[in-house]
């Protein structure tokens, strides 16, 4: 074979591996969720350039009881990724169908620890202790992944309130149907209509893309 035949061959033979280098090294492409919320908006100038800095509420800190009777707080939720969810355990119709779909999120993180779903009851009143066990077992839900929560209605509402321009006395008119992704630093990555499959889809989706974020 021709010196030249043999540069020829050798380039062909080269050119996919660049390729693949090239796209391994610089094309790979990054998804990042917007961060929902935010408490202020500060705008500086920089060089003659205005430069906007956003500061995003979090997930006030809590104090309450779990479906076990074991006291749960904010604590235990450090280094993970969860789904709040709001509910009212008399709540039927569409409140069972977020449930029913959350369902379908413990199980497909059902190996992963650092994921969760927290559920709030915006009636602690009502939902005492034996009514939140019922509750949490109709769904299948284990405690190591799924908690419902019960507590002072004030600390409840005030979480229930974040992003709202309500009152946090108006936590009842809380949309049962919202679920919210929470990352590990208490920032709200994502909101969804729970009772839509597509929606809950979506959800499952972006949890992946959280714990992506994690690894790297």
């Amino acid at each position: 074979m021709s010196p030249k035949k043999t540069l020829v061959l050798g380039t062909l033979l080269l050119v996919p591996v660049l390729v693949f280098l090239f796209l391994k090294t610089f094309g790979v492409n990054t998804f990042s969720l917007r961060t929902y919320f935010p408490a202020k908006v500060t705008t500086t100038t920089v060089d003659g350039l205005a430069k906007t800095d956003t500061v995003f509420q979090k997930v006030p800190d809590f104090q309450l009881t779990s479906q076990t009777g074991a006291s749960f707080s904010h604590k235990n939720l450090q280094g993970k990724i969860y789904v709040a969810h709001f509910f009212d355990a008399s709540c039927q119709g569409s409140c069972k169908q977020v449930s029913t779909q959350l369902s379908r999120v413990q199980d497909a993180f059902y190996a992963y620890p650092e994921v969760m779903i927290v559920s709030f009851s915006l009636n602690p009143a009502q939902d005492h202790l034996g009514v939140l066990q019922g509750y949490a077992k109709s769904f299948k839900a284990n405690p190591a992944h799924w908690v419902f929560l019960m507590g002072p209605k004030a600390q409840i509402d005030s979480i229930a309130a974040l992003g709202s321009t309500a009152s946090v006395n108006n936590s009842k008119e809380k949309n049962h149907d919202e679920l919210w992704l929470v990352d590990m630093e208490g920032h709200v990555r994502g909101v969804y209509e729970g009772n839509k499959a597509d929606e809950v889809d979506r959800l499952i989706t972006e949890i992946n893309v959280l714990l992506n974020e994690k690894k790297q």
